[in-house]
């Protein structure tokens, strides 16, 4: 089968385990420190996450350590989220720094639209911001597919993206306002980090050497509209700015059978997504449940086919 040619700083070191990037350079904050001991939301749930990803090479006093680090990175992006709401559109945009945009736009050469894989890294909210009020053409071309909340809710909880000009498709109705969106040549962001339910809608595609509920959708809808994926990833530097970086437009992994494509592509989104916890891994939201597999019930149809034999 051929390779998912990655771009070099995407590639995973190895399936089922990795070593962070900087973990030695990691210092824990105070604040970071008190919410890890007295306000130990989902505690348990990031210790077995790190433990799945990094295993024997952190030791558990390293993780714990990563850990403390983690939860500082929460409670700064708690401020700064909330410091966002009070300040100007030109003082957001100015925190953040984008690398790679000539990429999005050779991309967008093609006419098909653009198609963004990432996930909840940094401060991804106040950096897919930033990174949107400084390319005034784009305003209103950029779509971020999310799961639909209450009109109230969902008016407080995106409504600073609608004012950047980034546009929310309700995850409900996505394949096909996607489709529509890209045939006007419009970017399509996919966050693929989370859990879903293995059936209709996703796959069981390993991350980090453990089988994980992946959403089909981004190879789905790549496949059909012929759409070039580009992985971004946003960060938090030392000095406190942040950073959009996009990568080089991932190349598609042909198969002989349409199911063995999307899985293929799938999982190869996966690997990106490993690489990018690699590389700043207390920037990663280590709370949600990523290992958790479910399965849909299969359909009669469905039933009928494995009893003919029909795979």
């Amino acid at each position: 089968m051929p390779e998912n040619p990655l771009p070099v700083s995407t590639r995973s070191q190895s399936v089922g385990g990795g070593d962070p990037a900087n973990i030695s350079e990691l210092k824990p904050s105070l604040i970071g420190c008190v919410f890890f001991s007295l306000l130990p939301v989902r505690r348990r749930t990031v210790m077995e996450n790190m433990h799945q990803v990094f295993g024997d090479r952190l030791s558990t006093a390293e993780q714990r350590r990563l850990a403390r680090c983690f939860y500082g990175h929460v409670a700064r992006t708690i401020k700064e989220n909330l410091l966002m709401m009070l300040s100007s559109e030109r003082r957001i945009a100015s925190r953040v720094d984008v690398i790679g945009v000539e990429l999005v736009l050779s991309a967008a050469e093609l006419g098909r639209g653009v198609l963004i894989l990432t996930g909840h890294f940094g401060n991804w909210e106040l950096s897919a911001v930033g990174a949107m009020l400084q390319f005034k053409q784009y305003q209103n071309r950029v779509h971020v597919i999310r799961k639909g909340l209450g009109l109230g809710l969902g008016r407080m909880v995106f409504g600073r993206f609608h004012r950047a000009g980034l546009r929310v498709i309700r995850r409900e109705d996505a394949l096909t306002k996607t489709l529509d969106v890209l045939e006007r040549n419009d970017v399509v962001i996919f966050i693929m980090d989370q859990h879903n339910k293995v059936g209709a809608k996703a796959v069981s595609a390993e991350f980090f050497g453990k089988e994980a509920g992946t959403h089909r959708s981004l190879a789905l809808v790549a496949r059909q509209s012929g759409a070039p994926v580009i992985p971004a990833v946003s960060y938090r530097t030392p000095g406190g700015r942040h950073i959009m970086q996009f990568h080089p437009p991932l190349k598609w992994i042909a198969a002989e059978h349409h199911r063995e494509e999307i899985y293929l592509n799938t999982l190869g989104y996966n690997r990106v997504l490993e690489r990018f916890v690699l590389d700043h891994p207390e920037q990663w939201f280590w709370m949600h449940r990523r290992w958790k597999i479910e399965q849909d019930s299969p359909s009669k149809r469905r039933l009928r086919e494995l009893t003919m034999g029909r795979r």
